[in-house]
């Protein structure tokens, strides 16, 4: 059968062209639920890992830094907010737990400000590109720091997990941390890449090729294994959520490329 403007009409092959599409976004695991997507997953692989420092930038109210701190009960994790009345928020959430170190700032690739598109009943959204969320929100200018000045200035040398999760801002805060990427001393990345990349022009190839400049190889995070292998142009699908870069001759890649029970 050809795809004429009559089966392309027709009721019962729109419906499966649709059942197809979401079975390819399953099976691309194009799911933004921790628990079950595979980041809770990662965390718990790495448990046993000598695991101290912790950076979450676009950490929003707190669920990802808490549900660290619970895994890496040695680590300090410094979660960092752009947006500061959700970064009040996230103080009051995590007041409880001292090893998160909450901070009203962002990760750039420079020192100064960031204006971002804001709604308060969509704080997870909030990001400096012109994606078509169905609301128009506010312009605020948020302060950015470039993420080498801000290892500097907290005195970190290392840092053991890095996670991002900035509305298409993640190559600027890449950008940031060059330094610390070309002498090693960022083990983990964890990014999302999906269709804000499409505006921000910032393509999973250019992540691939970022990472390679430094070291490290790159996969997509699966419920329950890292999917690292090269790039190919097919990758660019656009569903997200959350990869990982991890250096290429880091011992842990044999564990996260190999499927494990559920945690």
């Amino acid at each position: 059968m050809r795809p004429t403007a009559k089966a392309r009409r027709n009721p019962a092959l729109r419906t499966a062209a649709k059942l197809c599409r979401q079975y390819l976004k399953w099976y691309g695991n194009a799911s933004y639920k921790p628990r079950k997507n595979g980041e809770r997953w990662l965390l718990e692989i790495l448990r046993g890992e000598p695991v101290r420092t912790v950076v979450d930038v676009g950490a929003n109210v707190g669920n990802w830094a808490m549900m660290a701190a619970q895994v890496f009960t040695e680590a300090t994790v410094y979660a960092l907010e752009v947006v500061p009345i959700t970064a009040a928020e996230l103080r009051t959430r995590t007041a409880a737990e001292p090893r998160i170190r909450c901070l009203a700032f962002g990760l750039a690739d420079h020192t100064g400000t960031l204006t971002l598109r804001y709604h308060p009943a969509a704080s997870t959204h909030s990001t400096f590109t012109e994606y078509p969320h169905g609301w128009a929100g506010e312009r605020i200018e948020c302060s950015v720091v470039r993420g080498d000045e801000f290892l500097a200035r907290e005195g970190i040398e290392r840092v053991d997990f890095l996670k991002l999760d900035v509305e298409g801002a993640e190559h600027l805060v890449l950008e940031g941390v060059e330094e610390a990427l070309s002498q090693r001393r960022i083990r983990l990345v964890q990014f999302e890449y999906g269709r804000v990349n499409i505006l921000t022009r910032f393509l999973l190839r250019d992540f691939y090729a970022l990472f390679a400049k430094h070291g490290y190889v790159v996969g997509k995070i699966f419920p329950d294994y890292v999917d690292v292998r090269d790039y190919d142009l097919s990758d660019e699908d656009f569903l997200g959520p959350n990869y990982l870069a991890c250096h290429r001759d880091d011992p842990i890649l044999r564990h996260l490329r190999r499927a494990s029970a559920k945690p």
